[in-house]
């Protein structure tokens, strides 16, 4: 990477100070009622919640949704000492998400463990009885890379009515077993009501460990009102737990983002395939995607071979010199794509890195949380709107807004067009 070009911005330029009192520990009651912060082309408006989306968007948008489902990726295990052991799953080793869910055998994940000081060897177990019969959960050491964990997790599952062992899939042990992931800047217990708050009522696909918080804010009424003003369409991309990785210090360029899963609908592609429709994603992991598929088009183009990843890099890199050649806008691009897709959908990786001077391509307004300080999402909404997120903030604070995953929103608008 160190070859490559990279923008030359330091850390410190998307950092802020972030009250504890305005960490959101639960939504808004109804979710909907969340205040949004609207942002048009520099102009503020504070006074406004997420049920007047519909009266803010043009007839005929396109609103684009991650439709990616929270797992219960957190684990609590008894160590063979007896002391407790939290497993927070990653992703699985040698299998796709959708094989390993699935899978009735035992399966292999990248972890981080706490607790495993001592968890030098043996068994950690965990047992539970719900309305399926009774539950036993053994994971095993099998590996370590660079801190994460490679843990093998083996189950059975007895009967509660004949006593007789049934086989199960491993999503279905999580749904008995595991624990909602809320992020770790979120310091109370966990509460029965996160596993539905913590989820969006589109959620339909899983395989995410952190949810695509943006969407958290609306709920089945919002949704109907909505659709009689745009057309939703969804995408989907597997949120990794990297979302939470701060900058560090130093140079941007020295971060380093993690591969997450993408899939997008060949029907989605068509969709993006008009020109002069007003789009708006919901969510940084709906924009990261949408994003993603311009470059790929490029990529495709120059290589003629579809693509399967795109690098953090390759906006301002291998790709700039094809993208000024070609000069297309995403109407154009999707066109292309949608010809040689040939009615397949599109499954692919991203580790795209959108940080100034990025221009944004593939929309014309972000609804998004308020961040945490030195985070790559921040980084996102100032490619979005420029300095003015400064300002935006600072009204947000004063405002009373609260703040991150649990928190109220913003809808930002800008000028570029599709």
């Amino acid at each position: 990477m160190s070859s490559q070009y990279t923008p030359n911005l330091e850390a410190e330029l998307f950092d802020y100070e972030l009250p504890e009192a305005a960490i959101a520990l639960h939504p808004a009651e109804p979710r909907s009622a969340a205040k949004m912060l609207v942002w048009k082309k520099g102009q503020q408006n504070l006074n406004t919640c997420f049920t007047d989306l519909p009266s803010i968007l043009p007839q005929d948008s396109q609103l684009w949704v991650n439709n990616t489902r929270v797992i219960r990726a957190r684990l609590l295990l008894q160590k063979p000492t007896g002391g407790r052991l939290e497993v927070f799953l990653l992703e699985p080793v040698d299998q796709s998400m959708e094989q390993s869910l699935a899978s009735t055998a035992p399966v292999k994940w990248k972890c981080m463990v706490k607790g495993a000081k001592r968890w030098l060897a043996g068994l950690a177990s965990l047992q539970v009885e719900d309305v399926h019969g009774k539950w036993e959960l053994e994971a095993k050491r099998v590996g370590m890379d660079e801190g994460v964990r490679f843990i093998e997790l083996t189950w059975t599952l007895q009967g509660s009515d004949s006593g007789e062992f049934r086989q199960a899939s491993f999503a279905e042990l999580l749904e008995a077993m595991g624990k909602m992931p809320l992020p770790p800047y979120m310091r109370r217990p966990e509460e029965a009501q996160d596993a539905e708050d913590y989820q969006t009522v589109y959620a339909e696909v899983p395989g995410s460990v952190a949810a695509p918080t943006a969407g958290l804010h609306f709920d089945a009424e919002l949704m109907a009102e909505l659709s009689t003003v745009a057309e939703v369409h969804n995408v989907t991309l597997h949120v990794g737990a990297g979302t939470f990785k701060p900058l560090g210090e130093g140079r941007i360029a020295d971060h380093e983002m993690h591969g997450e899963k993408c899939t997008v609908s060949f029907d989605a592609i068509r969709a993006l395939c008009s020109g002069g429709v007003h789009r708006v994603a919901t969510g940084t992991t709906s924009l990261r995607t949408l994003e993603s598929l311009y470059w790929l088009a490029l990529k495709w183009k120059q290589d003629g071979i579809r693509p399967a990843h795109l690098d953090q890099w390759a906006w301002c890199n291998e790709l700039a010199s094809i993208d000024q050649e070609l000069n297309w806008d995403m109407a154009t691009a999707m066109q292309w794509c949608s010809v040689q897709l040939d009615g397949a959908d599109w499954t692919f990786q991203t580790s795209i890195m959108i940080v100034p001077p990025y221009q944004i391509r593939s929309v014309q307004a972000l609804i998004t949380n308020f961040h945490l300080p030195n985070s790559t999402l921040l980084c996102l909404v100032a490619a979005a709107i420029g300095e003015d997120w400064k300002d935006l903030y600072a009204s947000a604070l004063s405002a009373g807004y609260r703040f991150l995953s649990f928190g109220d929103g913003s809808y930002l608008e800008w000028e570029n067009k599709p």
